[in-house]
């Protein structure tokens, strides 16, 4: 049987291509009907690490969809999932002070993150649910005992039937329809997989062979089918490139969306990536445990605040600023700086809730602000000003003269921008 197996990693997989056997990565998948089955191999320990921005995400979550895709398209491949066994999945990334750098902060074994695989970060391979028990169990199949770690949870969903069951009467592989098979046995070698595709797809209910000189033979209009055909595959995978590209496009804006909800270190690279793309300043910065960004624009040194809390406003945000503002000025005047001082605090509000649901920044901290000189944006108004920036409804000029001349809380419009 023609088999594509698609893999994480193609280096240490531990398979070897054969006449029969095609090993492709995630990444470089071929369209299904072009093998007679597909193997969906999601047993690579280093595949379970999810997306920087979300846990529910695997980081390899678009090649995977793209899988998803070309599943869908099948319209006569046969398909294995290979599911994960007790692997460990790094999540909740951010930074980690410890070593100074962003990395995961936990590592959880898969059996505390999932009992359900379509409510998994591959949940998108499932079109129904999949609940699965964890428990290690063997398998006997023809000459070879497979272990699992899981085993899928009964009564099964209404659509699915048992294939196998391991010596415990656990159910280790499930018929999803005609041809798509989830089982959660490890496979290790080409053997093992060989034992798995004869016990669920046995050779008597496969298509008879036929002569590879069959195709030769023209009928009909198969010439013009055959060109039909290649000519989807080409518009299959350009159309994935595409995919890929705007998925990555999307990445980027969830990255830029986040200083709504992420506060200290990833707030700080966040904002002030933001600050400098407005302003166009330079975004290197020292952090001196004083301000957190700082640039100049004619005669006005920029000093910025950048903080988020799950909370709201409080006055000692507003103070802080206002104190580093006083600093600065004292620095500059024994230097015989002569530019003004504008003190800028950047905040993201109760960042657990939506934008929407979160309270107005109160009065009383913004009478503080209005009284110290200090203008105060709120992440929702940066967010929109950077919009506006990218889309040239909001000049560099006109952003920076806006703060220079406001104090307290600067809305969206005073920047010109409604609605």
């Amino acid at each position: 049987m023609k088999t594509q197996l698609l893999v994480y990693r193609k280096q240490g997989c531990g398979f070897t291509e054969t006449t029969d056997l095609t090993i492709r990565e995630f990444s470089n998948a071929s369209a299904f009907d072009a093998s007679e089955l597909t193997v969906i191999d999601l047993q690579d320990e280093n595949l379970w690490n999810s997306d920087h921005n979300s846990d529910k995400l695997l980081k390899d979550h678009a090649d995977i969809s793209s899988v998803r895709q070309m599943m869908a398209l099948s319209k006569k491949s046969k398909c294995i999932v290979l599911l994960p066994q007790n692997y460990i999945y790094s999540h909740e990334y951010g930074y980690n002070y410890s070593i100074g750098s962003s990395a995961y902060l936990k590592n959880s074994p898969l059996k505390n993150i999932i009992s359900n695989f379509k409510e998994s970060p591959i949940g998108e391979l499932f079109s129904f649910s999949m609940p699965v028990c964890f428990g290690e169990s063997k398998t006997n199949l023809s000459d070879v005992e497979l272990s699992s770690d899981f085993s899928f949870a009964k009564p099964l969903p209404f659509g699915a039937n048992v294939i196998l069951e391991s010596n415990a009467s656990t159910v280790t592989a499930v018929l999803i329809s005609g041809a798509f098979v989830a089982t959660t046995l490890m496979v290790n070698n080409f053997v093992e997989l060989s034992a798995i595709v004869d016990a669920v797809f046995p050779p008597e209910v496969q298509p008879a062979l036929t002569p590879d000189w069959l195709d030769e033979v023209e009928f009909h209009d198969e010439t013009v089918q055959r060109a039909r055909v290649k000519e989807i595959d080409e518009q299959i995978a350009a159309l994935n490139e595409e995919k890929k590209g705007i998925e990555k496009v999307l990445s980027s804006y969830r990255d830029i969306k986040s200083v709504l909800c992420t506060k200290d270190f990833d707030l700080e690279n966040n904002a002030r990536h933001l600050l400098a793309e407005i302003a166009e300043v330079d975004e290197t910065f020292e952090d001196n445990k004083e301000e957190d960004f700082n640039f100049s624009y004619d005669d006005t040194f920029y000093l910025i605040e950048i903080k988020g809390s799950s909370r709201g406003l409080k006055r000692q945000h507003i103070s802080k600023a206002y104190d580093h503002v006083q600093i600065k000025m004292d620095e500059m005047e024994a230097e015989g700086d002569s530019r003004k001082i504008k003190g800028v605090l950047i905040f993201a509000s109760q960042i657990e809730l939506r934008p929407e649901e979160r309270d107005p920044f109160p009065e009383k901290q913004i009478s503080i602000a209005q009284r110290t000189e200090i203008a105060v944006l709120s992440t929702e108004t940066l967010l929109r000003c950077y919009e506006a920036h990218i889309e040239g409804r909001l000049t560099s000029d006109a952003f920076k003269e806006t703060l220079r001349q406001s104090s307290g809380l600067i809305s969206p419009d005073a920047f010109g921008l409604h609605g």
